[in-house]
């Protein structure tokens, strides 16, 4: 299904679209929606182990998570979670993440409709996280498929994050760094002799919960894997010099490179039952609005309210102008473990 996978990659970034499982990047919360769709350490949540494992947390043990997002379109996507902790064993979670892409008419080559049918995705997911005092240290197994049911089409593969954490709760900061989505596929339909790459990346995260301040900082860099983030639009038109040669336009310089790794946040009031949130992702804001235009493209807006037994997130993400996404996740842990 790499076409429907490319699409949801596309409206990320350039980088995107050739990649195998597309999805796997998408945020598991409302809270990483609303912080520009990474995972930090903060509040207690099962699905932060989806983006990096070390930052599942043994307070998380009993929660129950559930994730419902009305995506771009059509699109629709579901997460659900579950974590318990097992003393002198360490805290395991699993879930089940879900995108259905709608209906879609079924024609033959000249236009006629034969019918209709559906297409989805989704990933079986498992990991676990051990504490080492102030450092953490998880990984998930993940088992994607991908199906259209035209055709009997279907696809499965197989991945994981390994992800690294640092936290140091008396200064108020923590520091994390992890590698996703390594995987390969397991069965492809006839027809495909060769494997598409999986959406691998390495990402780092910083946060700051300022002393005697309603304030948590969040730095995050993606993508550092690679360092060229920046391109040439080659829908731009040609310059011509005084011959009439054609201009080559400059490479980008090496600080939009840089830029384009970034993607900054801020919670405010988060130790309080009602909890902002504002984040800003430099690499969509770049990639995804017309040079010049006035939108608040790459931007996200987050409100959580709730407490210990339970909470609900609300994150607003804007990709470009007349194009947004929103995200809605509830966490609730009905009983108290031990």
């Amino acid at each position: 299904m790499w076409g429907l996978s490319g699409f949801v990659g596309l409206l990320w970034g350039q980088i995107a679209g050739g990649w195998s499982y597309d999805f796997l990047k998408l945020f598991p919360s409302g809270r990483a929606a609303g912080l520009g769709g990474l995972g930090f350490p903060g509040e207690t949540e099962v699905t932060a182990a989806a983006h990096n494992p070390a930052l599942l947390s043994a307070r998380a043990h009993g929660h129950f998570h559930l994730l419902l997002q009305p995506y771009l379109g059509d699109i629709f996507a579901g997460y659900f979670a579950y974590a318990h902790h097992w003393p002198s064993v360490g805290t395991f979670w699993g879930g089940l993440q879900y995108v259905n892409y709608g209906e879609f008419k079924w024609t033959d080559e000249v236009g006629n409709t034969l019918g209709s049918f559906w297409a989805y995705e989704g990933a079986f997911l498992l990991g676990a996280v051990r504490h080492f005092g102030r450092w953490h240290a998880g990984m998930n197994l993940k088992v994607p498929f991908s199906v259209i049911t035209i055709q009997q089409y279907r696809r499965a593969g197989l991945a994981a994050d390994i992800g690294l954490l640092y936290n140091d709760t008396v200064r108020g900061w923590a520091c994390g760094l992890v590698l996703r989505n390594i995987g390969t596929e397991l069965y492809r339909p006839r027809g495909r002799p060769f494997a598409q790459p999986f959406p691998t990346s390495l990402q780092a995260t910083l946060s700051y919960r300022v002393p005697h301040a309603p304030f948590r900082l969040h730095l995050g860099l993606v993508h550092l894997e690679r360092w060229k983030m920046a391109y040439n639009d080659p829908l731009q038109p040609t310059r011509y010099d005084i011959f009439g040669n054609p201009v080559p336009p400059p490479p980008p310089p090496w600080t939009e490179h840089l830029l384009r790794h970034v993607v900054v946040g801020v919670e405010v009031l988060p130790d309080k039952p009602i909890t902002l949130r504002i984040a800003y992702h430099v690499q969509r804001r770049r990639e995804l609005n017309p040079p010049g235009s006035p939108s608040l493209g790459g931007m996200s807006f987050g409100l959580g309210v709730g407490g210990e037994k339970w909470r609900l997130d609300y994150a607003y993400i804007l990709f470009f102008q007349r194009m947004a996404a929103q995200a809605i996740s509830l966490r609730l842990r009905p009983f108290r473990g031990k």
